[in-house]
């Protein structure tokens, strides 16, 4: 597989699946939590609360997994993405609203929760006016495609968003 088809693929799921499944560990305690993401190059964007479990968790350690991932019948048809990489907190104003504007496109009920709390309830105005962004830089992504055969997977390699080198078999 070359590094294009890798991209190529790799991105259609991304944009294609609306939720990522993010690991992380601390203290030999694992957690996972699905959150809805959203991509810039290969960096996933989320909102979450600092208080979440998981955010204090990356808080401690920002080492983190994902995996990202359709709906199948037949093991046969398993297509995902397995990625390792960092969790931080975006700062900056320019940084918040380049990643505000991406998340608010993909998902626009987003933008009435913000623009008209009236019409969810104070439970989840409150909850809402705590999230904070964050992204996911992964450092390796493995892309596995069952249809090819059982365990078929490629790594390519990411540094500061962007692919290295060519994938290999993994």
């Amino acid at each position: 597989m070359t590094r294009e088809e890798f991209e190529r693929v790799a991105i259609e799921l991304m944009d294609s699946v609306t939720a990522m499944t993010l690991a992380c560990c601390v203290d030999d305690r694992p957690w996972a939590a699905d959150v809805y993401f959203v991509r810039q190059g290969f960096d996933l964007i989320f909102f979450s609360s600092p208080r979440s479990r998981h955010s204090t968790v990356l808080a401690s350690n920002p080492r983190a997994a994902a995996a990202i991932h359709g709906e199948y019948e037949k093991w046969q048809q398993i297509k995902g993405l397995q990625l390792e990489g960092n969790v931080q907190p975006i700062t900056g104003a320019v940084a918040l609203g380049r990643a505000t504007a991406a998340y608010l496109k993909r998902y626009p009920f987003v933008r009435d929760f913000l623009s008209n709390p009236a019409s969810i309830s104070i439970e989840a105005v409150a909850k809402i006016s705590k999230v904070a962004l964050y992204v996911f830089r992964p450092t390796t992504v493995r892309y596995v495609d069952n249809s090819v055969g059982f365990g078929t997977r490629w790594r390519l390699e990411i540094e500061n968003g962007r692919p290295v080198g060519e994938p290999v078999s993994d």
